[in-house]
């Protein structure tokens, strides 16, 4: 195990690269009526998008945070509402990234974790900088990460 990845993982936020999309959605909103005063939106229409796009970012990015030790994963979230959701690492069975071109590029993924017994994601990490380093640090502290055969995911 790499102490310096046990260090960054400790606790961290979504990553800056993750919100990639909406920051080009905010520039868009933003310029697209300026430039093209003859689009179907509004310069002031574009500017809220764009307002709704930033707050979403901040929100997503400041209301959560993630946190790794050898008892296990956890999620905690201020926004709506205040909530914590943990997994220890004998419980974790799957470790999906899911990342498309942008955020391959990016170096970033968003994580499913599954858990023995549940088909849907017991954790979904957004914006996971280092994924794979990320995966294997998880491996390292005792999860488990089981192969998934065929062309469908369970």
């Amino acid at each position: 195990m790499n102490p310096a990845d046990l260090e960054e993982f400790a606790a961290f936020r979504p990553a800056w690269p993750a919100f990639a999309v909406y920051f080009f959605g905010v520039l868009v909103f933003t310029a697209g009526p300026q430039l093209n005063p003859n689009t179907h939106i509004s310069p002031a229409l574009g500017q809220l998008i764009a307002s709704l796009f930033l707050a979403f970012i901040l929100i997503k990015r400041f209301a959560n945070l993630y946190r790794v030790g050898p008892q296990g994963l956890t999620h905690e979230s201020t926004f709506p509402g205040r909530h914590q959701e943990h997994v220890t690492m004998e419980q974790i069975r799957r470790i999906d990234l899911r990342r498309g071109i942008s955020q391959r590029l990016l170096g970033v993924a968003h994580v499913h974790i599954y858990v023995e017994g549940k088909e849907a994601p017991a954790l979904k990490l957004f914006g996971v900088p280092r994924p794979e380093s990320f995966r294997r640090l998880l491996l390292d502290l005792g999860a488990r990460d089981d192969q998934v055969l065929g062309a469908w995911r369970r």
